[in-house]
């Protein structure tokens, strides 16, 4: 079956959000499923995303996301 990498997104500010998931310098951009994002009391939120790949699954990729706090244009990234 389908393979599924699920990703806990936490403790962000501002809402929005853009997560890219990639596989080498490829942008995997089918088969995304995300949670609405959710406040905490501290303005701060949270979410899953999930991403389904058909086999044969990929042995590495990573996720991207935009980390404006340290510099804009700047991304975190993790590995699988």
């Amino acid at each position: 079956g389908p393979g599924l990498l699920l990703c806990p997104v936490m403790d962000f500010y501002p809402a929005h959000i853009q997560l890219r998931w990639f596989q080498g310098q490829q942008e995997l951009s089918g088969h995304v499923v995300a949670t609405a994002v959710v406040p905490n009391e501290d303005w701060i939120h949270h979410l899953l995303v999930l991403l389904e790949m058909p086999p044969p699954c990929p042995g590495t990729g990573s996720l991207q996301v935009p980390d404006v706090a340290r510099q804009p244009g700047a991304a975190l990234s993790r590995h699988w």
